[in-house]
């Protein structure tokens, strides 16, 4: 690098740093003052069920951080969804600041829970004696996220840098299960962020050293199989055939033989149903099925999704699956149909410029490097939805911990109060280049 190009550089990376370094302490002081009030706030919120399908538990945790962001002069409404879908629309919380402002911030968590109302997994508690663990339901996914966002806005307004400062939060409803169709259930997000420049995404982080810049997309997948149906003492005979639950198994075998090897696309069959008039509860998980072991199965279906890096990728793969379900077994037919769901939210330079304004906050607070998350190691989220529509989104913002989606999931206590310090001077410094 030519040396006036060089100091350039380093003058810009020291007066970065020293403008970290000058909002640092009464932030931080800020953070680990209110650590127990904000550990409270998460209690409170984990012990509320907000499972997808517990639309009065979700508004209620909705209703709980309500008159938090109004106290720090949010506009707050709640964007419903049509009474059909059943679920819990967004929280949108909007704080217009100085109008010149070329930094408009989107930063999205969500509510909800994969928890149901009937979950054996249902409150916050310690894991350790020393209390700097918890699990509960939901405490890193994704109310950790949400009492981030709360603390980090509560630090910026401490020190009177939130005023000026134009951000909408957007906490969904329903993230763990879209309502179909998303082009409904997330028209509200996606309307938003056409009036806005950087996303921000809190999302749990998979641990203190990742942050995420890009996410594969999500397809679903509908599989149906259909055979003669007889006694099992005739099955293979030229005129009963392979029977549909031989033949779906088939299909699934040559998806498996065909796609698991190509780098960066999943195909996951996550419901399975053979016998006689399966039938799937989409909303809840679960399926019906009658059938014996003396009887040939006449109908099978099989239920699942798609994880790409791109469209071509997708594409790649559903003409494949295609191709599979068009050779079928004797007797026997098959159908397959597919549906897009979250698209992908693509590696930009752009995003990856957001991770070294987070990586270089990062290392002021903690002396530690953050990486990009490999996009395999993620699925979908919320941003995804939005991120074409950004100047730059990133996203795994909130606390790090374990077992999410499980009853062990858990939270990694000390990580709030990193994250909320991060996000709050991010905040107050971050600029647009352009």
């Amino acid at each position: 690098m030519h040396k006036s190009l060089l100091l350039t550089a380093l003058f810009a990376i020291s007066q970065h740093t020293l403008a970290i370094e000058a909002n640092e302490p009464n932030i931080l002081s800020y953070t680990k003052e209110k650590k127990d009030e904000q550990i409270s706030l998460l209690k409170e919120l984990v012990d509320i069920n907000s499972g997808t399908e517990n639309k009065v538990g979700v508004i209620a945790v909705g209703e709980k951080v309500k008159p938090l962001f109004e106290s720090l002069g949010f506009n707050v409404e709640w964007k419903e969804l049509p009474e059909n879908m059943k679920h819990a629309g967004s929280l949108v919380a909007t704080k217009t600041g100085d109008p010149s402002s070329k930094e408009k911030f989107l930063i999205i968590a969500h509510m909800d829970t994969v928890f149901p109302s009937n979950s054996k997994f249902q409150k916050f508690e310690y894991i350790d004696e020393n209390k700097k663990f918890a699990k509960g339901p939901g405490v890193i996914d994704d109310k950790g996220g949400i009492v981030t966002i709360i603390y980090a806005l509560k630090a910026l307004d401490h020190i009177n840098e939130l005023k000026n400062k134009n951000i909408t939060v957007v906490l969904v409803g329903d993230e763990e299960f879209a309502a179909k169709p998303t082009d409904i259930s997330r028209k509200a997000l996606i309307d938003l962020a056409k009036n806005h420049n950087i996303a921000l995404g809190f999302e749990f982080a998979l641990n203190d050293n990742q942050l995420v810049t890009n996410r594969r997309g999500l397809s679903e997948w509908y599989i149906n199989s259909s055979g003669k149906q007889s006694h099992s003492s005739r099955i293979f005979e030229k005129d009963i055939g392979y029977g549909a639950i031989f033949e779906i198994a088939n299909v699934l075998n040559q998806v498996q033989k065909k796609l698991s090897h190509t780098d960066g696309l999943t195909i996951n069959p996550g419901i399975l149903l053979g016998g006689s008039n399966p039938t799937e509860d989409i909303e809840q998980g679960n399926g019906k099925v009658d059938g014996k072991k003396t009887i040939v199965a006449n109908s099978a279906l099989a239920h699942g999704d798609i994880r790409y890096i791109d469209e071509k990728q997708r594409d790649y793969a559903k003409n494949t699956m295609t191709k599979i379900v068009s050779n079928n077994l004797p007797l026997t037919q098959t159908t397959i149909s597919f549906k897009d769901i979250i698209p992908t939210m693509a590696e930009t330079s752009a995003n990856k410029g957001l991770l070294q304004e987070f990586n270089q906050i990062n290392k002021s607070l903690v002396n530690k490097n953050l990486e990009a998350v490999p996009s395999n190691d993620r699925g979908g989220a919320d941003i995804s939805y939005i991120s074409k529509y950004m100047q730059a989104s990133i996203d795994g913002l909130g606390p790090w911990g374990t077992g999410a989606h499980t009853e062990k999931e858990s939270i990694d206590l000390d990580s709030l109060e990193t994250v909320t310090n991060r996000t709050a001077i991010f905040l107050k410094s971050y600029k647009v280049k352009n």
